[in-house]
């Protein structure tokens, strides 16, 4: 009965590790070596963890694109000062760089967000959410 509870116990963090792997493994889909600057209208904000998602239309050369940027969860998004969903306000212009994606989708991993009054958040570990900067 023991030698069942060790492996079913050896299992679950066996799991646990590889979706946590898995999981961190922003390499994987997004570029962290290149980074592209947009100008982008907020359509639309996912205030989740673990990761929050920002929706974005960014017109260039008479087409509008919409981006999905992912970024910190809520905890580090207020850890760095952004306390609530309320500071996004959809239909506002936003500046920011971003990581691509690998595949060349319109997503990437936030950098550098610009809030329409000039406020400057600089996202310094995506890992342990560290963000810096106002």
């Amino acid at each position: 009965m023991r030698l069942k509870q060790a492996l079913a116990a050896a299992f679950v963090v066996g799991l646990a590790y590889a979706v946590a792997q898995a999981h961190h493994a922003v390499q994987a889909q997004f570029d962290v070596n290149q980074t592209v600057e947009k100008k982008g209208t907020l359509v639309k904000i996912d205030w989740i963890n673990p990761h929050t998602y920002m929706h974005f239309d960014v017109t260039e050369e008479g087409a509008t694109t919409r981006y999905a940027i992912e970024s910190l969860g809520v905890t580090g998004l207020r850890r760095a000062g952004i306390d609530s969903k309320s500071s996004f306000q959809v239909g506002s212009t936003f500046s920011f760089v971003i990581n691509p994606s690998r595949n060349g989708s319109p997503t990437g991993l936030l950098v550098t967000l610009v809030f329409p009054d000039g406020r400057r958040f600089d996202v310094r570990n995506t890992d342990t959410g560290q963000v810096g900067g106002r």
